[in-house]
Order: C-alpha cells, then sequence, then structure tokens
C-alpha cells in the first residue's frame, strides 16, 4: 500500500528504523557497576569476614529496584565448583570449604535486546572465614 501511494516511501523507513536502532544499541543503561559492587563488599564483607557476616551482607544486599539472586552456603567440592570462576579457584585450591553467593539481575541493559547480570561469589575456608570472592558482569540474553 506504501508503494503505491508514496513512491520510494520504503528507503526513508528503513533509515529511520536503522537510525532508532543504532541509537538504542548505544544506549547503555548501567545501574550499579562491577567496581561499585567490589567497593561495597570491601566496605561490608572483607576477606576474612565470617560466614554470618557474608550472609548479612548478601541478604541486605539491595540495588535501586534491582531483583536479586541470592544463594546458600555449599559444601565446595569440584563438582559444584566446576561453573565458578576457574582462576580464582585454581588460586584458592583446596583451601575453598563452602562458596555461596548472588546475582544482581539486570545491572546493565540496552533497554531492547540485552541484559547482563552481575554475579557475585565468595569462597569460605575451613574456619569459615571469606578467603575471596569475585564479581564478575555476565551477559543474560
Amino acid at each position: 500500500m506504501c508503494r503505491n501511494l508514496i513512491p520510494g516511501c520504503r528507503g526513508p523507513i528503513a533509515l529511520v528504523l536503522s537510525l532508532a536502532v543504532i541509537v538504542l544499541a548505544g544506549c547503555i543503561r548501567r545501574v550499579v557497576s562491577v567496581e561499585q559492587v567490589e567497593a561495597m563488599i570491601k566496605d561490608q564483607a572483607p576477606i576474612g569476614s565470617d560466614k554470618q557476616q557474608v550472609r548479612a551482607f548478601i541478604d541486605n544486599l539491595k540495588v535501586d529496584s534491582l531483583r536479586i539472586g541470592r544463594d546458600e552456603f555449599h559444601p565446595a567440592d569440584r563438582q559444584a565448583l566446576g561453573s565458578r570462576d576457574h582462576e580464582k579457584v585454581a588460586e584458592l585450591g583446596d583451601r575453598i570449604a563452602e562458596f555461596t553467593g548472588a546475582v544482581i539481575f539486570k545491572a546493565q541493559s540496552d533497554g531492547v535486546l540485552t541484559f547482563d547480570n552481575i554475579v557475585i561469589q565468595f569462597y569460605i575456608d575451613k574456619d569459615g572465614r571469606t578467603i575471596g570472592h569475585t564479581v564478575k558482569m555476565e551477559g543474560a540474553e
């Protein structure tokens, strides 16, 4: 119908749609950064914190109105740690007795197609103290 009424209208419409996609793709909305989460951990649950302090950090974690996924403590075995941060797990090795974590959903988004989550992992030793953590931005379509 457009072809019959206004000759050549497909070109300008395609151009407008293309420009809209480019503009939207360039508009990354970041609610919280990895660096901000690292600072929160350093302040509230630094290395050496006991399990209760880590649990309190995870339970009280709030970032605007974003949904937070919270995990329980799990015994550390090779199978359970297999999908975690390989470098950190290799660095801490057999000192990891337990682990827990949280996910900040949609910490960064282009508002249309992609959403990135921040994944937080805490590693606990046999004495119940934090020996390390990781904070990473991971893509979730």
